[in-house]
């Protein structure tokens, strides 16, 4: 008799699936491997790292992408001569522009204030929590745009008080303290 696979199961064989089609295993494995004589990914990189420079160069490769070489491929696949094709594409993905946005200063708005009480996303008890003193705009080169940076005065029985009284965030590593923890 056999037995019949658990749904869950099912959806991660389904999702491991969808990223062996459409070539992102094969990525991660190239870059977790990826060996140069100044830098070796192995040794120095973390799996929550290697998957947000996936996505990172997924996102560039899409935004670089130009319509003729879309309506080229298009093309080939319409005349069944992809496979011609692929040897033939070469994008060239452009270094990311850490100018000041052009429709600064109309960008999102910051979800904190200054004052509010804050602490660091965590999965456990121990991070870090204080005040938000100031924020700033800046270029976040792990997301390759612009975000809104935090200025934290720490609270006196928060972990890194022992060796500074203030930190920067980024506003996705942050959220509000749920409760009052002596501040």
């Amino acid at each position: 008799m056999v037995k019949p696979v658990s749904a869950q199961r099912d959806r991660l064989d389904t999702y491991q699936q969808a990223l062996d089609d459409f070539g992102i295993t094969e990525l991660l494995s190239r870059l977790s491997n990826f060996s140069d004589p100044d830098f070796d990914a192995a040794y120095l990189v973390e799996k929550q790292e290697l998957e947000n420079l996936v996505a990172i160069l997924i996102q560039r490769l899409t935004h670089s992408l130009e319509d003729n070489l879309i309506v080229s491929y298009l093309s080939a696949i319409q005349q069944g001569k992809s496979d011609s094709l692929l040897s033939q594409i070469n994008v060239k993905i452009p270094p990311p522009s850490i100018e000041l946005p052009s429709h600064f200063p109309n960008v999102e708005t910051p979800r904190f204030l200054y004052g509010d009480k804050l602490r660091w996303v965590s999965s456990d008890d121990r991070t870090d929590w204080g005040i938000a003193i100031g924020r700033f705009y800046s270029f976040a080169p792990h997301r390759c745009c612009w975000m809104w940076r935090y200025l934290i005065w720490l609270a006196k029985d928060s972990p890194s008080a022992a060796w500074t009284v203030a930190d920067t965030a980024w506003e996705e590593d942050l959220e509000p303290l749920a409760s009052e923890k002596g501040l």
